[in-house]
């Protein structure tokens, strides 16, 4: 469900830049798969070859799909974190948008801001109608991000792994203009 107009490949916001996610990110997903605090709301913590897979199916979204991953700095240029657009492998035909922040920038208001950003170009540049959101039913952050972007709780799911999740979204008729 990709717009025909890819992503832009560098995102600005207030406090943030964003770009598109390349094979020099392999650091940074080191760091972020392997940070247990992390790991608990995603995927577990991941082995490096775990990640540099991941990183590989990335930056093949990017070139397959015109959607992706921004990794996001402050203006000191430190890593803060990603989030961008995806085709959702969970429901299909539906874009999702996801975000991490990492533990040492948590409580700023980051992943509203990155959040915020993907939903922007996904309704105003990409001109898609609506987006999701995934979240644990136990991530009461990641949920609160969601909904401070606009987001309205849908459904209660188990995920694969058993654990309880929710799916949030929001239309493109909810955007502010």
């Amino acid at each position: 469900m990709q717009s025909s107009t890819p992503a832009p490949d560098t995102v600005v916001t207030s406090r943030l830049t964003g770009r598109r996610v390349t094979a020099d990110h392999l650091d940074y997903m080191l760091e972020v798969d392997g940070d247990s605090r992390i790991a608990r709301w995603l995927f577990g913590i991941q082995s490096p070859e775990q990640s540099r897979a991941r990183l590989g199916r990335w930056i093949a979204m990017w070139q397959e799909t015109g959607l992706g991953f921004w990794i996001f700095e402050d203006s000191d240029r430190r890593l803060v974190g990603h989030g961008g657009l995806f085709n959702s492998p969970r429901k299909a035909g539906e874009v999702e948008v996801g975000y991490v922040v990492k533990p040492a920038y948590w409580g700023r208001g980051l992943a509203t801001e990155i959040t915020l950003a993907s939903l922007k170009i996904g309704f105003e540049l990409l001109a898609l109608q609506r987006i999701i959101g995934i979240a644990q039913s136990a991530n009461a952050p990641s949920r609160r991000v969601m909904e401070k972007c606009g987001m309205l709780f849908e459904a209660e799911f188990a995920s694969p792994d058993g654990r309880p999740g929710v799916r949030y979204a929001i239309a493109k008729t909810m955007w502010p203009r």
